[in-house]
């Protein structure tokens, strides 16, 4: 399903154009040889760029089309017209004379294969370079020399003759793709494609998917066999032969993923690469998404369009941007891609129609929907700060665990209940952290939103989005109790520490031992407070006595508990932050 919704993907971007066709790629070029019809080397041309990355200009290399790039292993293995220093010069900077001189002659063999008898001056100005050229005298050329550095720290270099590139030279082209359709010197065989259904040529490897964080900068497989445990009977060396794939097949999975990674629609969840797409190739889907999943704050005209969209797409109806419909109907594909060495490993796969799709991001939100800190000014939570939540702020490396992160975005997409592991940590960091950053509001909406998904039944009528007076939850009213007692030893004295710092997670998880020594010290505190505003005191002992009528006497035994569950406690949490909200709002308005 992946590879086949992928395949679609790129034969819809290649009918707009915005791709390259089977034989083709884009590929990173740092420099152009230069050369005239008898193959003498006249410079090196820089194709690199300035771009301004923050404070920073930094060099980047351009993107050209280029001849298919051949997948590499430890072997040596030529391209075609796009190469690095050791295929096209013999030389290299990392102190291996000769293997560089191997691929030269792999380079020149191949070149001689492709263009013999070719007539087009380009092709004969190469083939003379690749004879008259010799690696062991490299240095002693005095164009080499003066752009050595250039040459070998290439990324990848490709040739012009006369000016005229060589991979745009028809004749060029035409030799290119009748190689490929003779099957491109490997040595395949005929089978019928998993993906497409018809019988062609199979791709014994697949070409790499590259920019995906944490993999080889060199580029990961999707598609790979290189153990016996993986290997089908009757198939053990035949890799790709496994999981018969056409080259067609591969080749355009392949191009179509390596363009949205490379053209930003993607996300960093974790350690996967998140990347998404519309079956029309309409990227303004692929921005709608974005903004919603993950938004970044970019202005109020973008969080308007999008609240737009989706109030169209509730309603299933289409909706227009700037001239462009977007239906509620069209097929949407989200898919999460980890690094593992030399290969990727799928983390999630979500298709269903765009509409749907985001219904399951606004629940989500919805569900997130809690109040806020005045500081608080985004209609939407994203991703990323309740990643950034679940982890010690303390700590070296602050990044949330790549497997909680996958199943995180894994429930949101489908709507199903969100990981236990999950809640667990953020009740794991609000009982390990202080200050005010303890009970955070990106950690009370998370753990108000996992109570309403997972615990819907036993909590949904109990949670809202304020503080709800009617609720008489015992954790709920504890927590709002343990918050009234906070605010009444504020106001009583000043202190540099509450006791939220040193009662809180005791409360939180036995409540039965401690609130009797929190009540005895609120005492104390309403007598001091009595003396210096008696007005406060009244208005706290009311509170305090109005949370308690809520808590329902027992017949036998303590009306507190000695110890709360799991969700009881993040009743608890819910309590305490709506409490505590609604005495600030209250502060804030008499201010």
């Amino acid at each position: 399903m992946i590879l086949q919704a992928l395949v679609r993907y790129y034969e819809t971007l290649l009918k707009q154009g915005k791709v390259e066709e089977p034989g083709w790629s884009v590929a990173k070029v740092s420099a152009e040889i230069q050369l005239d019809e008898e193959g003498k080397l006249l410079g090196i041309l820089s194709l690199r760029n300035e771009v301004q990355r923050g404070k920073k200009t930094a060099l980047t290399d351009s993107l050209l089309q280029v001849p298919e790039v051949f997948k590499r292993s430890s072997g040596v293995r030529p391209n075609f017209l796009y190469d690095n220093s050791s295929y096209f010069f013999g030389v290299d900077g990392k102190g291996k004379p000769k293997r560089s001189l191997q691929c030269f002659e792999a380079s020149r063999a191949f070149h001689h294969q492709l263009l013999d008898g070719c007539d087009s001056p380009v092709a004969r100005g190469i083939l003379k370079f690749f004879d008259s050229w010799q690696p062991e005298k490299a240095e002693e050329n005095p164009v080499f020399q003066q752009n050595r550095d250039a040459i070998v720290g290439a990324s990848g270099l490709v040739f012009s003759v006369n000016g005229q590139e060589a991979q745009k030279d028809p004749e060029i082209r035409r030799r290119w793709m009748e190689y490929k359709k003779e099957g491109g010197g490997e040595n395949s065989e005929k089978g019928q494609c998993l993906v497409t259904d018809k019988v062609a040529e199979i791709a014994l490897i697949h070409p790499n998917i590259k920019n995906v964080r944490g993999a080889q900068s060199s580029g990961a497989a999707l598609v790979s066999f290189n153990a016996p445990s993986l290997e089908s009977f009757g198939h053990v060396d035949d890799q790709g032969l496994n999981a018969p794939v056409s080259e067609y097949a591969a080749f355009a999975y392949t191009t179509a993923l390596n363009q949205l990674i490379r053209e930003g629609n993607s996300l960093l969840c974790g350690d996967t690469t998140v990347v998404f797409w519309a079956q029309s190739a309409e990227p303004l889907y692929q921005q709608v998404y974005m903004n919603f999943l993950n938004p970044s704050g970019t202005g109020e005209n973008r969080e308007q369009t999008v609240k737009a969209v989706l109030d169209k797409m509730l309603q299933g109806v289409a909706a227009d941007v700037d001239g462009i419909t977007l239906s509620p109907d069209e097929p949407f594909y989200v898919l999460g891609l980890a690094p593992n060495a030399a290969r990727l490993s799928v983390r999630f796969f979500w298709q269903n129609t765009f509409g749907v799709t985001l219904q399951h991001l606004q629940k989500h939100q919805k569900r997130l929907e809690i109040v806020q800190p005045s500081w608080e000014q985004a209609s939407f939570l994203p991703l990323w700060r309740l990643l950034k939540e679940s982890v010690n702020p303390n700590a070296t490396k602050s990044q949330a665990s790549p497997l909680l992160a996958g199943s995180l975005l894994r429930s949101i997409l489908q709507d199903t209940p969100y990981p236990e592991a999950m809640y667990r940590q953020f009740l794991l960091r609000i009982k390990a952290d202080s200050g005010d950053g303890k009970i955070s509001y990106p950690r009370a909406a998370f753990v108000k939103a996992y109570l309403l998904k997972n615990h819907q039944e036993k909590w949904g009528g109990e949670i809202t989005m304020n503080v709800n007076e009617n609720c008489k939850a015992v954790p709920y009213v504890l927590g709002r109790m343990f918050a009234v007692l906070e605010g009444l030893q504020q106001d009583s004295s000043e202190v540099s520490a509450t006791i939220k710092d040193r009662y809180f997670n005791a409360a939180c998880a036995t409540p039965g031992a401690v609130f009797p020594v929190l009540l005895k010290l609120a005492n104390a505190h309403l007598n001091k407070l009595n003396r210096t505003n008696k007005g406060l005191a009244v208005i706290a002992q009311k509170k305090l006595g109005s949370l308690m009528e809520k808590i329902t006497v027992p017949d036998e035994g303590n009306p507190i508990p000695s110890r709360l569950t799991l969700d009881e406690q993040g009743m608890f949490i819910l309590g305490y932050y709506q409490e505590t909200q609604a005495r600030y709002t209250k502060k804030e308005e008499q201010a």
